[in-house]
């Protein structure tokens, strides 16, 4: 079944789990499958992502978002598996 993928832009904020300092800022551009910001939030590729542009490991950092923008729809996902045997 394809999935529509939408282009997000998420404003986030990355700070240490043992530090009181303030955190690290950016704005990421990336794709995601829905357009539910619940999901967005919760979405583990999207905040591995942000781990990986920034060099941190997943397990000692927080990712807060702050701002998510849903720009639009870009296409769908391939169908890999059709229904026809």
């Amino acid at each position: 079944m394809k999935k529509p993928i939408y282009r997000v832009f998420i404003t986030y904020e990355i700070k240490s789990k043992n530090s009181v300092r303030r955190g690290k800022k950016g704005v990421i551009d990336t794709f995601t499958t829905t357009d539910k910001l619940e999901d967005i939030k919760k979405d583990e590729v999207v905040i591995n992502r942000i781990c990986y542009l920034n060099k941190k490991n997943p397990n000692k950092i927080d990712v807060i978002l702050h701002k998510i923008e849903v720009e639009g729809q870009y296409g769908e996902t391939i169908d890999r598996f059709p229904d026809e045997y």
